[in-house]
């Protein structure tokens, strides 16, 4: 077994519970190689690991570790919180490069970035069209059995609409179904004004008889 690796053992069974980094584990083995080999037994590595603890103790060096988790995370968060919000209102994401990036390939991942965000708002705008579309199509349905006239006026009315989202629009189409409902009597209604008999109020107009081919011959015979 390497001198690293019965370290590394010696130091979590020390420090068991404690929280370190792969990164402070690294450090504090290489530290504890010093003076020792790998003929070296575990009294010796722990006198190393002993001393190293008693300038840095290893519960403080995992606190900062834990800070310095929590504090990179909100970093990471509040790009990403950045990102999301400038693509909602249709501005183009900052890329994150390293600082000694050359500047041909900064410009080139900024150039990517305004290509993916227009390719994406390019998607949206198909989709939001296809439901606009398929949400006119569900009112014309919805108008079945009223006139034309009637329609047109209504799609006129309803293209100025703007709907938040599908629950939007459904209770617009139960709250209308009594306007097409009241448009379709309303019509019947005229209709049957216009075929009302001459007669009379009411139809009871007196018929007048039609007379038969054989009725007419006999009269004319008789003449």
């Amino acid at each position: 077994m390497s001198l690293k690796i019965k370290i590394a053992a010696r130091l979590k069974a020390k420090a068991a519970g404690v929280n370190l980094s792969q990164k402070r584990i690294d450090a504090i083995v290489l530290k504890a190689e010093k003076g020792l080999t790998d003929e070296s037994d575990d009294t010796a590595i722990d006198a190393n690991l002993d001393a190293i603890n008693d300038l840095t103790p290893f519960t403080e060096i995992a606190s900062l570790d834990d800070h310095q988790r929590a504090k990179d995370k909100k970093i990471a968060d509040d790009k990403e919180a950045a990102r999301l919000k400038a693509i909602e209102e249709g501005k183009t994401p900052e890329v994150e490069l390293p600082g000694d990036a050359p500047e041909w390939m900064k410009a080139f991942m900024t150039a990517q970035a305004a290509q993916t965000k227009a390719l994406q708002d390019q998607i949206a705008s198909f989709g939001q069209k296809e439901v606009a579309t398929t949400r006119r199509e569900q009112f014309i349905k919805s108008m079945d059995g009223t006139s034309k006239e009637y329609q047109a006026k209504e799609l006129k009315r309803f293209d100025r609409i703007s709907f938040k989202d599908d629950a939007d629009f459904t209770g617009f189409l139960e709250d209308v179904k009594e306007d097409h409902a009241g448009a379709i009597q309303d019509e019947a209604n005229a209709g049957l004004g216009k075929d009302q008999p001459a007669g009379g109020a009411g139809g009871n107009a007196t018929k007048q008889k039609v007379a038969s081919k054989e009725e007419l011959d006999a009269i004319m015979n008789s003449i």
